[in-house]
């Protein structure tokens, strides 16, 4: 009997603030992050309300789909959760966005549409 077993994958929104990374000297490896602001769950810290930044490892690739030209950004990832290694040596089962879903492009698509080209006349000032 053979069967495939499906890739535990996850959509998630965040309300992205910083993107960063840097590359291991041993191995040459790119280790990126995201940096984003989360609600903080009621009862989790004591008496906390409001939010924090949260930080998620990301595939380096997520990092150049990323725009904050304009400022914080809401963007939806594509999410597995993979075995990491931090720089202590432990492993751990962490999140890590893989992907932008397409919801920003269409966005950034509707500003330039939305602006005039600086080569054709504005007709609104006819």
């Amino acid at each position: 009997m053979s069967f495939a077993i499906p890739a535990a994958t996850s959509i998630t929104s965040l309300f992205v603030t910083k993107t960063d990374y840097y590359t291991k000297k041993d191995t040459g490896e790119v280790v990126a992050a995201v940096q984003a602001l989360s609600p903080i769950p009621a009862g989790a810290q004591g008496n906390a309300k409001g939010f924090e930044v949260t930080e998620y490892r990301a595939d380096a690739s997520v990092l150049d789909q990323v725009d904050l030209t304009q400022g914080p950004v809401v963007v939806k990832f594509e999410s597995q959760v993979r075995p990491v290694t931090d720089r202590f040596g432990r492993t751990t089962n962490t999140q890590v966005l893989t992907k932008v879903i397409a919801d920003q492009p269409q966005r950034q698509a509707a500003q330039q549409a939305s602006k005039p080209t600086a080569g054709q006349p504005d007709a609104s000032k006819a």
